[in-house]
């Protein structure tokens, strides 16, 4: 049986006119690798998560977290794999639906059946009190 090759990056991430790019040292594929390890697959699957880009984050959520978690956060800042605190907890609760995702594909089709009910619900309210959808009398 092949023994698993083990992976190791020692190093930090860097923004390099606009682009990001990793450099350190890494161990991958049985080789060592020195200087910029962006183009090496192992390297990116490790950091990928904070390489993407997931479409516009407009929506503003408020957390509250212990002390071990921020310091965790402010490590990544640190490394230089993301450049603020809330690019952080973006990128590990984008991970976190990644790997779940058995999960939320079954919250999601159930969500949907509830609110399904829940305007039937509603419309047969309204019919029975003879009212229009925005209160009103009919």
């Amino acid at each position: 049986m092949e023994e698993k090759k083990k992976k190791r990056v020692l190093g930090v991430h860097l923004r390099a006119g606009g682009k990001k790019r990793v450099y350190g040292i890494a161990q991958a594929g049985g080789k060592f690798h020195a200087g910029d390890l962006s183009d090496i697959p192992e390297v990116q699957e490790m950091v990928g998560t904070f390489y993407e880009k997931r479409g516009d984050r407009t929506n503003v959520v408020m957390v509250r977290l212990g002390d071990d978690a921020l310091a965790r956060i402010d490590e990544l800042i640190e490394a230089g794999l993301v450049s603020s605190r809330s690019e952080a907890a973006a990128s590990l609760i984008e991970a976190g639906i990644d790997s779940r995702k058995t999960l939320f594909d079954g919250l999601t089709s159930t969500t949907q059946k509830i609110r399904k009910l829940k305007q039937e619900l509603r419309q047969k309210a309204m019919d029975s009190l003879n009212l229009k959808q925005d209160g009103g009398a009919r």
